[in-house]
Order: C-alpha cells, then structure tokens, then sequence
C-alpha cells in the first residue's frame, strides 16, 4: 500500500467499511475501492456534524 492510500483507507471508520462488506481497510485498498469509501466517510461525517448542529438548535429554543 502506498502512504496515500494508507492514510485515505486508515480514515475511514469500521462503520463505512462494514457498509461496503470490507472488514479492514487494506481490503479496501487491495480493491481499489479506498479513495471512494473516504469520499463516503467524508460525507457520513459531515451529515453527522449537521444532525448534531440542528440537535443543538432544536435544544436551545
């Protein structure tokens, strides 16, 4: 694996990879299949802070 590729796999969470039907982020990689499941996690991730910030709203009124 190359450092590239290492850090988009190593960033993407056992949830992501689980969802794909990988079980460790090196079989993501082997299957050329890392940069499009960090794309993914990116995405997870920020709908997540945006469910969180309208959750803070909601409990502010």
């Amino acid at each position: 694996m190359t450092a590239a590729a290492c850090a988009l796999a190593g960033a993407v969470s056992e949830e992501t990879l689980a969802a794909h039907g990988f079980t460790r982020p090196t079989d993501a990689h082997r299957a050329a299949r890392c940069a499009e499941l960090w794309a993914v996690e990116t995405r997870r991730r920020a709908a997540r802070a945006a469910l969180d910030r309208h959750q803070d709203q909601e409990a502010t009124r």
